[in-house]
């Protein structure tokens, strides 16, 4: 039974020099040709996105910016999204300043010229810097909140910072308790230059209560006319925790977080050997199977 197969690209797709493996490129042409839809579902905005799907030659959708966009992948038009409303966009900025941190504001491409205002006179990881030029993202840097406010506070989907482990978690912690019930907060390991996978560099993602992969992967579903029990989800971070949950065949790669792990249907090998490749030729030859009607409430 063909389906829909959601495969997170970071850690899971994508070699730890961030490129496309030739197995898992050939895993993705083997999907098509036995009728699946390949579904790319990554934390990356499009443009962060774009030379992976130009890799895998992928047209069609792509979930993107961890679920609070859905873009069109060969132009980057955002067909649906997800914001946060601007009132908050700003209480969480200035909060994030509050610590000391540079404020990351993910903004709709489609709707501004810039993929991040970045607010604050504060030190940019390493990471940051080395990211933005790799992906050759726009980027609008202000001092302050009444420049971001000039800049605007609309057509955001995240606002995040990047800083070390040890600086960001009580930070994460602090957010989710003033601000957990107005929108889905987490901290994790961030790509970086030298790592793909368990770098001591952390992201923190702030996002609208219903933004995540799943929510998205619902959407396409139903404007295909595929059945939920017909998804098999493929990841390895805790922004893919909600779509191998729910999924009816949930894979997880080796290398992936604990608390992923705990809620996979199967565990592929790590993503550095092939792992996606892997579990896309079990599931090929049958010997993983989604569950007949999906996986059980």
């Amino acid at each position: 039974m063909a389906g829909l197969i959601a495969v997170d690209l970071d850690g899971t797709l994508l070699d730890g020099r961030g490129k496309v493996s030739p197995g898992n490129r050939r895993a993705i042409e083997r999907l098509r040709e036995a009728g699946w839809t390949v579904l790319p579902a990554t934390g990356r905005s499009w443009r962060e996105s774009r030379r992976t799907l130009e890799a895998i030659d992928h047209s069609g959708v792509a979930v993107t910016a961890g679920g609070s966009v859905l873009s069109d992948a060969r132009s980057g038009h955002t067909l649906d999204r997800l914001t946060l409303a601007a009132d908050l966009v700003h209480d969480l900025a200035e909060a994030l300043l509050g610590h000391g941190l540079v404020a990351h504001l993910l903004r709709d491409h489609h709707q501004v010229e810039h993929d991040y205002c970045l607010i604050g006179t504060g030190h940019l990881d390493p990471a940051t810097t080395w990211w933005l030029e790799q992906h050759q993202v726009p980027v609008r840097r202000v001092d302050g909140m009444q420049a971001s406010r000039e800049v605007g506070h609309d057509h955001v989907l995240r606002v995040g910072a990047i800083d070390r482990a040890d600086r960001l978690e009580p930070v994460c912690l602090t957010m989710r308790e003033r601000f957990g019930d107005r929108a889905s907060i987490q901290a994790w390991s961030a790509v970086t230059a030298e790592q793909a996978v368990g770098s001591r560099t952390h992201l923190l993602e702030i996002y609208a209560p219903d933004s995540d992969k799943w929510t998205m992967i619902e959407r396409v579903c139903a404007g295909s006319g595929i059945e939920l029990h017909q998804v098999v989800a493929v990841g390895d971070g805790l922004n893919d925790l909600r779509m191998i949950q729910r999924a009816a065949l949930g894979v997880a790669m080796g290398n992936a977080d604990a608390r992923l792990l705990e809620h996979a249907d199967h565990v592929a090998p790590h993503h550095a050997q092939d792992g996606f490749a892997h579990a896309v030729e079990r599931l090929l030859d049958g010997s993983l199977q989604v569950p007949t009607g999906g996986r059980p409430a």
